[in-house]
Order: structure tokens, then sequence, then C-alpha cells
């Protein structure tokens, strides 16, 4: 039986997808008329899609344009026609706090125990368990921003704001209107700030060297990104996040040293460079495959991630928490299954630097939010003009 918490959650994605369709100028409303709109591309055998990256040395190389709907909200109208189950699995799960509140307690032991080691021991440690740890809190904090950790959405902000502490630098609350955006409107220019910008692709391109620098340091690239695209508003509950991260930096610094906000704030940077769990930001949406946009990775690193490698169907139903996202995939396999897919993160990250097929414009992208409904006009208005 579905909870009463699922039937909450399963008006607000209807009503979600509704805003969506509506303001791409369509009047028509609930899942109806979508049922069947699933995005070409996400229908295709990845057997037949044999065309990995593209050509760098086309003139005018540029994102792949679409002006079709992203593939995600008609694949679960689709799915939810066919297993209306699935809307049993949304909600919060309740041991994502327990987790996080062992994971920040970790970090900060760590970060005292560490400040008179040894280099070697400092390093090592860093890079494998301090840097993992910090990447777990950065999607703790994702999966929050989906209010799936908590009942209420308040719960959720406050928590995110408690799980960003051992990150160093105040992140959580400016992340959702950014993650939610990308959610909503994928690949749309000037909204989506998960795309590279047009300045940023244009000078890194498919070079190797810059390509490994953008590696070094991608989590900068993300956080300054948004500052030139779509500026973070300064609402109360930013101020708050600076203001109590402020506060804990300030008390690591003064009881324990700068040796011990070293290690956290080192953590913070190699997870997000040249660390296996860093993949998870290239292999989600590079488009290794001619107008694949979304890929799934289904191997061990889900264990210490919160299953954010389940991307297609985390992407299809943003309700559904980390613990159930496999339950997804089981119970409509024959839609993921025959997905391209991602199968090694530290190999997508060898594969973006040292392949000259794959780089900054290797995304796909929207010029505005496209609904099913308004592609398929348009599509039916060039073959009107064809026939005349």
């Amino acid at each position: 039986m579905v909870s009463d918490e699922a039937a909450v959650l399963a008006k607000e994605v209807t009503a979600y997808d509704d805003a969506a369709h509506l303001s791409a100028g369509t009047e028509q409303e609930g899942e109806e008329e979508d049922a069947s709109s699933v995005s070409d591309a996400s229908s295709v055998p990845a057997a037949d899609l044999l065309l990995v990256g593209k050509d760098y040395t086309a003139d005018g190389i540029d994102f792949t344009w679409r002006d079709h709907e992203e593939p995600h909200r008609g694949r679960r109208l689709e799915i939810l026609s066919k297993y209306p189950e699935i809307k049993a699995l949304y909600g919060p799960e309740w041991r994502t706090k327990y987790m996080v509140a062992a994971t920040v307690l970790l970090q900060t032991v760590l970060a005292v125990m560490l400040r008179q080691s040894s280099w070697p021991v400092f390093v090592i440690v860093t890079y494998t368990v301090g840097a993992t740890a910090n990447h777990s809190l950065f999607l703790a904090i994702h999966e929050w921003s989906h209010n799936l950790g908590f009942r209420h959405p308040r719960s959720n902000q406050v928590a995110s704001i408690l799980a960003n502490l051992p990150i160093g630098i105040p992140y959580a609350s400016a992340f959702k209107p950014y993650h939610i955006d990308h959610h909503r409107d994928q690949g749309v220019h000037g909204v989506d700030t998960d795309v590279a910008h047009p300045l940023e692709a244009k000078i890194i391109q498919n070079r190797t060297p810059l390509k490994a620098l953008y590696m070094l340091f991608q989590l900068a690239f993300y956080a300054l990104r948004p500052a030139c695209i779509k500026p973070v508003q300064m609402t109360k509950l930013v101020v708050t996040n600076f203001a109590i991260q402020a506060a804990y930096d300030v008390t690591m610094l003064y009881f324990f040293g700068w040796n011990s906000m070293l290690y956290l704030l080192l953590s913070t940077f190699v997870c997000g460079s040249f660390h296996p769990t860093a993949g998870h930001f290239l292999s989600e949406h590079l488009e290794v495959v001619e107008g694949i946009e979304t890929y799934s990775y289904y191997g061990p690193l889900n264990y210490v991630t919160y299953n954010v490698g389940y991307h297609n169907e985390h992407h299809d139903f943003p309700y559904v928490p980390w613990s159930r996202l496999p339950e997804v995939k089981r119970i409509a396999s024959e839609y993921y299954d025959p997905l391209p897919k991602c199968d090694s993160w530290c190999g997508i990250i060898w594969d973006y630097v040292s392949n000259p097929n794959l780089g900054a414009y290797s995304r796909v992208k929207r010029t505005r939010r496209v609904s099913a409904a308004a592609a398929s006009a348009a599509g039916i208005h060039q073959e009107k003009k064809k026939d005349r």
C-alpha cells in the first residue's frame, strides 16, 4: 500500500511534470498525453549506437543541440503507465541521516587525529578515506535537495547544512535551486549550469592539457560557473549556511589548528578531482554516444555514493531515494538495460582527458525548455512545409 507520504509525493511529481509541460507553451494537462513520448535517442538499443564522441576537427564544433524534450519525463510517464507500483517507492529514506551523522563524525575525528600525523599518513588517509567521505556527503546533500531524507522540506534543508560541515565550504543551501533547474530544464542554455559555459567550452574544447586541468579543478568550475550564468540569491537559508559553516571552521582552527582544516579542505578538493568517485560528474551526462544525454553506472562505487550511478533512474524518478533506485531498474529493466551505460568511473576520467573525440562540447543542449507536445507539433509543422 502507498503511504500517505508517497501519495503526497506522487501529487508533487505530477505537478512537477505539469509545470514543465505548461511552461513550454502547451495547455494540455496531466500525464496521459505523453505516455508514449519517450525520446527517440533513449529508445535506441545500445548495440546500434556506434558513434563515440564527436569530431572536434570539424568546422564550427559546438554542443549537440536538440529541439525535442529531454528524455526523462516522457520515459517516466510511459513507465508509470505500465508499472504504477513504482509510485510506492516514492518518499524519504530514514537511514540516510544516520549514515550522514556517522560520516560527519568520522571526518571531524580524523581531522583532529591527523593534525600531528606524518605527511605520508596524512596524504594516504586524505585520498582514500577523506575524499571518499566528503564526496559521500556531497551526494547526501544531493539526496536531500529532493527532500528524500525527511518528511518536511525544512528538515532536509537544515540537515544539508549540517552535512556540509566537513566539506569546509558553504554549499548546501545554494545547491538546491541549481540542481532542481538541472532536472526541470536539462541542457537548457542559460538555465542548466551543469553544462559548460560557451566560453569555457570554447577554451577547453578537446585539448588534453586543458581537460586535465579541468579535471584537477572540477569543483571550482562547478562553483564558479553558476556565478557567471545565474548568480546565487542570498536568501536567509544561504546566509545561515555561511554562518554555521564559518562557526564550524573557526572552531576547528581555534582548537585543533591549521592541519585539521587542511585535511577537510584537501578532502574536498581531491574528491572532485582525479579521484574514482569524481568520475560520476562526467559519466552522468557526457555525450559519449551521439544524442544520448544521460548514462547510468552500476558498479561498486555506488555503495559509497548513495547510488548516484543509477542516474537515468534518478532523473526519471527524482522522488525515489537512493536505496530504492535499484528496484526501479529491476521493475522497468526493459527500459534501462538497452541504454548505453558507463562501466567505470575511473575509465571515463581517463577517456575524457585522453580521447580527442571527447571534450567540453560533448553535451546535449537546448535553447529553451521543450515539451513533448510542442516538439511533436514542430515536427508536424516541418513535415507540412516539406510537402508544399
